[in-house]
């Protein structure tokens, strides 16, 4: 079967989406064999949501119900892997900057230090939680018929008259289409610095978080494009996909250090913490605060 690569600008459509559906099957079964693993689950994540978003993009070119019972599947699965690679994050952004000031005997009082003890039975549990529940799912019934499926997509993807069209003809505008999305999202957040509210500095935090979701949604829709080989919303494709990289890197450097003050917040929220304690939370919540405002104001705003 012809792959992804074989794609041409006036070869069909369908010939792409099926080429690009391909390669993120191999992905999900290459590294479905071990999938809690922690590198094998970056991969499998990566594969769930590059169909995902391959199948949303192309949903004129394939049959709008298969799609809509994979890409929910698809979702399921990401969102269990998304939960135990957070908590990982999470752990390690925090754990770092506390080990750091004990070596460096920052707070003598022994504050950095019981803010570990605290942060490190918050931090074990909510992994642990999720390593549970992702072995769970990444070994049931729905998640090998989810691998079953993926492992059709090489020759079955039930394609709509519209795929026989080219690549040229098509393509473009299903990349457009997401990167718009994006733009439009960009558009509506406020500058990076003016984001922060003294009294609530997670409060515009939905809304980027949600622009993290559209940038990769949008790279990944590029992908899926390049053998249009043509402008994609004013760009040169392999300027676009840098660009896009880019942000998707940055929002999502801004979402861990989002997740990563929360936890900070809500372990404040212990009772009976010493004093000592507080302040170092206060600290260790101001530095992912910081940290969220540096990745965002790094992410290219015209895409």
């Amino acid at each position: 079967m012809a792959g992804f690569d074989t794609a041409t600008p006036d070869g069909p459509a369908g010939l792409a989406v099926r080429g690009y559906l391909a390669e993120q099957a191999r992905a999900f079964l290459t590294h479905s064999v071990s999938p809690v693993q922690p590198a094998a689950a970056v991969r499998l994540l990566a594969a769930c949501r590059r169909a995902g978003a391959a199948l949303a993009a192309c949903r004129d070119l394939v049959d709008a119900a298969w799609a809509a019972e994979l890409g929910a599947e698809l979702e399921a699965t990401a969102r269990v892997l998304s939960a135990e690679q957070d908590a990982e994050a999470v752990r390690r952004r925090l754990l770092a900057p506390l080990d750091r000031w004990i070596a460096e005997n920052r707070y003598p009082d022994g504050g950095a230090a019981r803010t570990r003890t605290l942060l490190t039975r918050t931090l074990d549990r909510r992994r642990s939680a999720a390593h549970s529940a992702a072995t769970a799912a990444l070994v049931g019934p729905a998640f090998h018929a989810l691998a079953d499926r993926m492992a059709t997509l090489a020759w079955d993807v039930p394609l709509t008259p519209a795929a026989g069209r080219s690549c040229a003809q098509v393509l473009p505008a299903l990349a457009a289409d997401a990167h718009d999305d994006l733009a439009r999202r960009f558009e509506a957040l406020p500058e990076p610095l003016a984001a922060e509210d003294p009294e609530d500095p997670e409060a515009g935090d939905e809304a980027w978080l949600a622009a993290e979701h559209a940038a990769r949604s949008a790279l990944y829709a590029a992908e899926l494009c390049r053998p249009a080989g043509t402008m994609i919303a004013g760009w040169e494709p392999s300027d676009l996909l840098a660009r896009l990289t880019r942000a998707a890197e940055a929002l999502g450097e801004q979402r861990d250090a989002v997740l990563a003050a929360d936890c900070v917040h809500r372990a404040a929220d212990t009772p009976r913490i010493a004093a000592t304690t507080g302040y170092v939370l206060g600290r260790l919540h101001e530095a992912q605060r910081l940290a969220v405002l540096r990745a965002r104001s790094a992410a290219p705003f015209s895409v």
